[in-house]
């Protein structure tokens, strides 16, 4: 334990208040109107995707309405996961670009009671089956099957072996601050390297790989934060502004899709520089253990895939949570597009 985490576990002691979040269990339904909006000042002919909210059982894209001077758009989607994609195409010799798109997002929050899911997946849907191969940055052999079958041993179950898996996840990473963006969640390196800090991305990519190299269906869902979350709001406090809000959630299969948030836990640990054991800390880690508190609206599961048109250089993308765009064809870094060219703002 550091100072900084030891003298915020002793003034709590000393004090003898705790501030523990009311954590509501169940549906709760909440409608958020956002935008997205960009500004391409660059003479040169421009391609543009941008990422769009999907529909699944707890989320419903009411209405998506855009506004633009490009020559073309239009919304497609990948070929391999089906994320849903907003892409636009602006002719050379116009330096005043723009788009603007408003989502209408109908969301709920998610829970599942864990003590009554199986042990053991029965037989897996093919639909689930799929996030058991591995990609590029999310390998299954190695390394990660090492550490997985380390962390798994004397576990009987795979339920058993998930809650080890997310436990070890959460008491042996860290959330780091000076890491861009979501991170790159570069699975293989971060055991090479042992090093364990990252940002949701890598937290929850590392949480994805060792379920899958223990034969246990799970995925990433990308997508950005619109509201405050009821946990903390060290883990968002939206309420505007929400350009630099994406964030990366986890799931699992066992008889069902499981939702799962280690990162946030992490992040919860540092923005109020708790300890690991504090009993706020235990209380958010229970719940982000089968739980979502509805703050976040999804994009996709998309891993290592090609955009729908796919990029001009043929090249994969390891996730799609930030628009991207090519400039005479050549992509332009992500980061600089999103957080300088362009503005998320919640409307609603």
């Amino acid at each position: 334990m550091d100072r900084r985490e030891f003298l915020s576990y002793t003034f709590w002691g000393a004090c003898g208040l705790i501030s523990l979040p009311s954590i509501i269990y169940g549906r709760n339904t909440y409608r958020t109107k956002f935008s997205y909006a960009v500004n391409l000042p660059f003479g040169e002919a421009v391609r543009l995707w941008v990422p769009v909210p999907e529909n699944t059982s707890y989320q419903k894209l009411l209405h998506m309405e855009v506004k633009t001077n490009a020559s073309y758009y239009e919304l497609t989607a990948d070929r391999v996961y089906n994320a849903p994609i907003l892409y636009a195409e602006f002719k050379g010799g116009n330096e005043n670009k723009s788009l603007e798109v408003i989502f209408d997002v109908e969301y709920t929050d998610r829970s599942v009671d864990v003590s009554k899911l199986p042990k053991n997946n029965g037989n897996i849907p093919d639909e689930a089956a799929f996030y058991l191969k591995p990609t590029d940055h999310i390998p299954t052999d190695g390394i990660v099957k090492e550490y997985a079958d380390r962390i798994t041993s004397g576990k009987k179950s795979q339920l058993e072996k998930v809650k080890a898996i997310y436990d070890w996840v959460v008491e042996n990473t860290f959330r780091d601050p000076q890491v861009q963006g979501c991170g790159v969640g570069d699975v293989k390196s971060m055991l090479e390297t042992g090093y364990f800090g990252g940002k949701c991305t890598d937290i929850n990519s590392l949480f994805v790989a060792l379920c899958r190299a223990s034969g246990i269906p799970a995925r990433e869902i990308f997508g950005i934060r619109v509201r405050a979350s009821s946990l903390s709001k060290g883990i968002s406090s939206v309420t505007k502004d929400a350009t630099k809000a994406q964030h990366c959630r986890a799931e699992f299969y066992l008889g069902q899709w499981v939702p799962a948030d280690p990162a946030d836990v992490r992040k919860l640990i540092l923005e109020e520089r708790l300890p690991v054991d504090h009993p706020k800390v235990k209380q958010v880690r229970e719940f982000l253990f089968g739980n979502w508190d509805a703050h976040w609206v999804a994009f996709n599961s998309a891993r290592d895939f090609s955009l729908e048109p796919p990029l001009t250089s043929g090249e994969k993308v390891n996730e799609f949570m930030y628009p991207l765009a090519e400039v005479n064809g050549k992509l332009i870094d992500k980061y600089k597009l999103t957080f300088e060219l362009s503005k998320y703002t919640i409307l609603a």
